[in-house]
């Protein structure tokens, strides 16, 4: 079996603009207070209007830096609020979309401090994770942040303020990043056939179409020999409006070709 390298496989996910990073909230404001087996939440609270103020401050922000400089100084200012969750949540977000793995991770222990149960911080820190590291620690803990969060998942209830769709929608997102690194994690651990496995449930998963996520499959099919799978799934790849996977698609698609 040929071996793929580990540039050509990952790479760096591209940028999340920051209205991606903000609906992302939605799941926040399940995750933060969420009883699974009621359905209710017990929903973080600012303590004062100046507190709140600082938090919609960060919502009003147009860029990751703008987030990031606005959720510093309200954990300057509120240490101790009930929403530095959310906002440790916004500020790993914001970094992510930067490719600033280090800023990131260190944001998500910090939303994890607050609520460890929050599947969208455990599939999102599972995967920078996997993204970034290859020693067996940090691969062994973006396991069981993914594994974490997968568990979690199954048990949550829905609430009664959310649509059924707008629930599944958003959860299946989640989970479909938890798979994609326990995807990442088979890789690095040699097992092909596992990593393949584990990104064709991350797309069948995935509400919205993830170039990212295409262009790993397709590469692990190449590494696994299956040519036709790998040029359908690079095709698809080829077609995102992310320059640095596109080209990278396109490279693999002219390789596989000639």
């Amino acid at each position: 079996m040929k071996h793929t390298p580990c540039s050509r496989l990952l790479g760096q996910r591209g940028k999340r603009p920051v209205g991606k990073i903000l609906a992302g909230l939605l799941w926040a404001v399940i995750a933060s207070g969420l009883n699974t087996s009621s359905g209710q939440t017990a929903e973080p609270q600012a303590n004062s209007p100046a507190e709140f103020d600082a938090y919609l401050n960060i919502l009003a922000k147009t860029t990751p830096e703008g987030v990031i400089s606005a959720t510093e100084m309200f954990e300057r200012n509120w240490p101790h609020s009930e929403l530095c969750g959310k906002v440790n949540e916004m500020e790993m977000e914001a970094f992510r979309s930067l490719n600033n793995a280090t800023g990131a991770i260190r944001a998500g222990a910090k939303a994890l401090a607050v609520n460890p149960d929050n599947p969208a911080v455990l599939a999102s820190l599972a995967y920078i994770l996997a993204d970034s590291f290859s020693d067996s620690q940090h691969l062994a803990q973006a396991e069981r942040d993914a594994r974490k969060e997968i568990e979690i998942s199954e048990k949550l209830h829905i609430p009664r303020w959310i649509l059924p769709n707008e629930w599944d929608r958003n959860r299946s997102a989640i989970d479909s990043e938890a798979h994609a690194a326990l995807g990442l994690i088979a890789y690095k651990q040699g097992n092909i056939r596992k990593a393949i496995q584990e990104f064709e449930m991350a797309i069948k998963m995935n509400p919205s179409p993830d170039p990212a996520q295409d262009y790993r499959l397709g590469v692990l099919y190449q590494a696994a020999g299956n040519k036709v799978k790998a040029i359908q799934e690079l095709r698809l790849a080829a077609n995102s409006k992310d320059t640095a996977i596109r080209m990278r698609a396109q490279r693999e698609l002219k390789a596989l070709q000639h």
